[in-house]
């Protein structure tokens, strides 16, 4: 299915690098905000995208604390009295008093096992006056788990917090879409609100004419006096309009300027106008091809794909977490004993090596823990899949309905741009004919009513049309590209 409307465009590119600072607004905000000024300043002030964008960081940061699990670890003890027996390198050691220096290094392996390397040296007293003995020991040990824990199983809290980081991106991203989205639709709206203002001081401007060329033709007897008592009280009823529609104006330039806002009371001191509203931009749409786009750019839809990654390292986890605990020790180390320091230290080399391998078994009797997380991972995972379905045909719908939108909102603009000139023509022919005493100045006020009606509908549709492209965009998650922001 093709849609396709054609309209002045009026675009612009704006590139927008994302300095969330803590800047002063009123050192910043032009005199008059046009549509790009208001979605650069969104970007920059707007307390939701700065939250997400705190959030993002704190996934960044737990992101980095995560990857600490392949940091190398150093340990080093200093034990005096009755030592040994307490494992590592000290455990070569029998049980005697005296004192032991021992340091290792470990390092996490993919395997999900640990690989270290230990090095101790001790001095140990002896009985009946004999001298002092001095060893000195070093090896490596590997810790390996072989069914439950092994290989990627010991490290999916890595790949949740890179997933996790990769959602809050996505969040960002979402985020910045909603607040642009926003952006514009404030500004039409604002937009509206001035050029109705200014619609309804023109309108005033025409029926305080009217009053005093009524009242020329009262003075000469043209008319009667009745005619000038109908338009002055139709310009007291202009003015009361315009009185409204400043108020309306400004309430809404108000909201605007929060928008932008770091400042809670200053903001109402400034003194900002609104530039012109957007001229309709060209749209043009094919549901196929926007859906497809959609699938690869929105952000939702990118977070319920991850979730779904999320699901399916959370399952392989719990199945790892049905396994028996089978675990492997070893450690090969020499030893050597010698009545100095030095002497055992360089008689290392040629000394034996000694090899302790160990296996661990264990397995509760039901495991009927590990069973059931088993059977909610999955259950996540099925559920994960059921919200990505179910988000496709959402987009589905949301594009269909906001491209009916579109061609609704073109059609409404279109007849309220006839209904204008036809008002238009209207109010010069009630003017011709009063001129030539056919007509009255009742009929011409009316007139003039009807075109400030009709002018104020056609400002209407071009601000639902152009919020109506910007929600297109929005549910296709082309709303960055389309205003060629890069984040």
């Amino acid at each position: 299915m093709i849609r396709s409307l054609i309209f002045h465009p009026s675009t612009f590119i704006l590139l927008v690098f994302l300095g969330l600072t803590h800047l002063r607004a009123d050192e910043i905000v032009p005199e008059e905000i046009d549509l790009p000024n208001l979605i650069t300043l969104a970007l920059q002030r707007d307390f939701q995208i700065r939250i997400v964008q705190t959030d993002k960081e704190i996934a960044a940061q737990n992101l980095k604390g995560s990857r600490g699990y392949w940091d190398p670890a150093v340990s080093a003890t200093h034990s005096s009295g009755s030592l040994g027996g307490g494992g590592g390198a000290t455990s070569s050691f029998n049980s005697q008093e005296g004192e032991v220096t021992s340091a290792s290094i470990y390092q996490n392996v993919p395997t999900g096992g640990r690989l270290t390397l230990d090095a101790a040296a001790g001095r140990f007293e002896n009985n009946f006056g004999s001298p002092d003995t001095y060893a000195t020991n070093a090896g490596i040990a590997l810790y390996q788990p072989l069914l439950k824990n092994f290989g990627a199983a010991s490290r999916s809290f890595i790949k949740i917090a890179q997933r996790n980081y990769e959602q809050s991106e996505q969040s960002f991203r979402l985020q910045a879409i909603t607040t642009v989205t926003d952006a514009i639709t404030l500004y039409n709206q604002t937009a509206l609100r001035k050029d109705s203002l200014r619609v309804a001081e023109q309108s005033r401007e025409l029926a305080s004419q009217l009053v005093a060329d009524t009242r020329k033709r009262a003075e000469l007897g043209t008319i009667e006096v009745r005619g000038v008592e109908v338009a002055e009280t139709r310009l007291a009823q202009r003015e009361a309009n315009v009185v409204l529609q400043r108020r309306l104006y400004l309430d809404t330039l108000n909201e605007l300027k929060r928008f932008v806002s770091n400042e809670a009371l200053a903001l109402v001191k400034w003194k900002v106008e609104i530039g012109p509203m957007p001229a309709p931009q060209e749209w043009s749409g094919d549901l196929n091809q926007d859906f497809e786009y959609a699938l690869q750019n929105r952000p939702d839809y990118q977070q319920a794909l991850i979730q779904i990654e999320k699901a399916i390292i959370d399952e392989r986890t719990a199945v790892s977490g049905t396994l028996p605990e089978l675990d492997l020790n070893a450690r090969a180390f020499r030893t050597n004993f010698s009545d100095s320091f030095t002497s055992s230290y360089k008689g290392i080399s040629s000394t034996e090596t000694d090899l302790f391998v160990g296996v661990t078994f264990s397995r509760p009797i039901l495991n009927r823990t590990a069973s059931a997380e088993r059977a909610s991972a999955r259950l996540f995972k099925d559920r994960a899949h059921l919200v990505e379905q179910q988000l496709q045909q959402a987009i589905a719908i949301q594009l269909d309905n906001a491209a009916r939108r579109i061609e609704s909102e073109a059609q409404s603009r279109e007849l309220a741009r006839q209904g204008r000139e036809f008002a238009e023509r209207s109010l010069e022919a009630e003017e011709r004919k009063l001129n030539l005493g056919q007509s009255t100045t009742f009929f011409v006020l009316e007139a003039q009513e009807d075109l400030t009606a009709a002018q104020v509908r056609e400002l209407e549709a071009i601000a639902n049309y152009n919020i109506a492209v910007a929600r297109y965009h929005q549910v296709k998650g082309s709303t960055l590209q389309n205003q060629a922001i890069d984040l």
